[in-house]
C-alpha cells in the first residue's frame, strides 16, 4: 500500500505553510534583495519645497521697496490726467472744496492722494475749505492738517523735486476747516443750498465764517471754484454727484479706494466727475504728474513686486507639476 504524502502542520490561522503569501511579499521590489533603488525625481523633491520660502520672498518684495524706492515709471491714465489739469487749471487765490469722508482703514490709499494734491494746491497758492461727513474723518483730517498744510511739505532735502516750492499756510487765512457734520445724503444736499447754515455759520475752531476774510462771496457749493471729494465709500462722491453736481452744475474732482474705481467710472464717462483717481497705483500717476513721488510710488512698487512673487510662484508650481507628469508617465504608475 503506498504511503500517503506527509500534511504539513497548520498555523494558528489554520493555513499551512505553502498557502501563506512569501515573507517578503509586502515589501516594495524597489528594496527586494538585489533590486536597483530608485532615487526620486527632482520633480518630487521640488514638490515638497517649503512654502515659508514663498512667504519670505513676499515679506522681501513687501519691505525693500519702503528702504529702496525703485520709483518705478508709470504712465498716468486720462482719468488721472483729467484730474491733475482740473486742479492745475486754478489760480492763485481761487477756492476749493475738499470734502474728506473717509477713516483709518482706507488711509494707506487716500492719505498718499491728499498729500499730493495739497501740494499741488499750495504750489498754485489756491485757497482751501476742508469738511466731512464721516464721523471718523476729523481727528485724521486735523493731523494731515498740521502735517502737510500747517508747514511745508517740500523742504531742502527733496532734490529729486523739480516743480515750484509750496510754504506753509495759515488756518482761517489761506484754508478753513469747517469740521464734521452727520446726515450723509441731506447734510450734501444742505451744504449745496446752504453751506454757511449747515456749519452754523461757524469754523470748527469757532471762529465766525463771516469774519474770515477767504469765504467772502462763499455761500453755497456752486461759489467754489473747484470741489475735491476723497472718498471711501459712503456717503461719498456718488452721493455728491446725486445731491449737487447735476442740479448746481458743479465741477467735481474725486479720489477713491481702488474698489470703488468701478462704480465711479461711469460718471466720469458721463461728465459729471472731471477727473478720476481711483487706488494707489493711480496715485502713484498723480504724483508723478506733480514732479514728487511719494508713498504712492512706494505702494505701487509695493503692489508690483508682490503681483510678481504671485505669478513666478503659479508658474514655478505649474512646471513642477507637468514636468513630475511626463516623468511618471514614463515609469508608468
Amino acid at each position: 500500500m503506498a504511503d500517503k504524502p506527509t500534511e504539513l502542520p497548520e498555523d494558528r490561522t489554520g493555513k499551512r505553510p505553502r498557502d501563506l503569501p512569501p515573507a517578503n511579499a509586502d515589501q516594495p521590489k524597489s528594496n527586494l534583495p538585489g533590486a536597483r533603488s530608485l532615487k526620486p525625481h527632482w520633480t518630487e523633491r521640488l514638490a515638497t519645497f517649503d512654502r515659508r520660502w514663498v512667504f519670505l520672498a513676499m515679506a522681501i518684495a513687501i519691505v525693500v521697496p519702503f528702504f529702496a524706492p525703485l520709483n518705478l515709471p508709470v504712465k498716468a491714465s486720462p482719468r488721472v490726467r483729467a484730474l491733475y489739469y482740473s486742479v492745475e487749471s486754478l489760480h492763485e487765490g481761487d477756492v476749493v472744496f475738499l470734502s474728506m469722508d473717509f477713516d483709518p482703514a482706507s488711509t494707506p490709499e487716500l492719505a498718499p492722494f491728499f498729500r499730493a494734491v495739497a501740494l499741488h494746491l499750495k504750489r498754485k497758492g489756491v485757497k482751501m475749505v476742508l469738511a466731512s461727513t464721516w464721523y471718523a474723518a476729523p481727528p485724521l483730517v486735523e493731523r494731515y492738517i498740521r502735517e502737510m498744510v500747517d508747514r511745508p511739505l517740500i523742504g531742502p532735502d527733496d532734490t529729486d523735486y523739480k516743480g515750484p516750492p509750496d510754504r506753509a499756510y495759515k488756518q482761517n487765512v489761506d484754508y478753513v476747516w469747517l469740521g464734521f457734520r452727520e446726515g450723509k445724503e441731506a447734510v450734501i444736499a444742505a451744504m449745496g443750498n446752504d453751506l454757511r447754515a449747515t456749519f452754523d455759520h461757524r469754523a470748527a475752531d469757532g471762529t465766525p465764517l463771516a469774519d474770515i476774510p477767504m469765504m467772502e462771496g462763499i455761500h453755497q457749493l456752486k461759489d467754489f471754484d473747484l470741489i475735491i471729494t476723497i472718498s471711501a465709500g459712503f456717503p461719498g462722491t456718488k452721493e455728491y454727484v446725486q445731491q449737487v453736481q447735476s442740479r448746481y452744475d458743479l465741477p467735481i474732482v474725486a479720489a477713491c479706494t481702488a474698489v470703488s474705481t468701478t462704480d465711479l467710472t461711469p460718471y466720469y464717462d458721463a461728465g459729471q466727475l472731471l477727473g478720476l483717481v481711483g487706488g494707489m497705483g493711480a496715485v502713484a500717476e498723480y504724483e508723478s504728474l506733480i514732479g514728487k513721488p511719494g508713498l504712492g510710488t512706494q505702494g505701487a512698487d509695493v503692489l508690483n513686486f508682490g503681483h510678481l512673487v504671485v505669478i513666478l510662484a503659479i508658474v514655478f508650481g505649474n512646471f513642477i507639476y507637468f514636468a513630475g507628469r511626463r516623468q511618471r508617465r514614463k515609469r508608468g504608475q
